[in-house]
């Protein structure tokens, strides 16, 4: 093997590697996003939503009972 060979395998290999890693991090980090917020959106924004609805709920009973009272 050449030296020039040589060079030519070592240049184009770590061409190829930030190329490489360049696009499989980006398109990781996209689909991990993506998943990510497919996550949070069928199972954080559900929950949070009863939870927020439920104590909206109480509170807005609580109130309806204090203002039968004082009527």
């Amino acid at each position: 093997m050449t030296v020039e060979k040589m060079l030519k395998d070592a240049v184009s290999r770590s061409v190829w590697d930030s190329v490489d890693d360049t696009v499989v991090s980006t398109v990781w980090n996209s689909v991990e996003d993506s998943v990510w917020d497919s996550v949070a959106n069928s199972v954080w924004v559900p929950v949070q939503d009863s939870v927020g609805r439920s104590v909206l709920d109480s509170v807005q009973d609580s109130l309806i009972e204090y203002t039968k009272e004082d009527s």
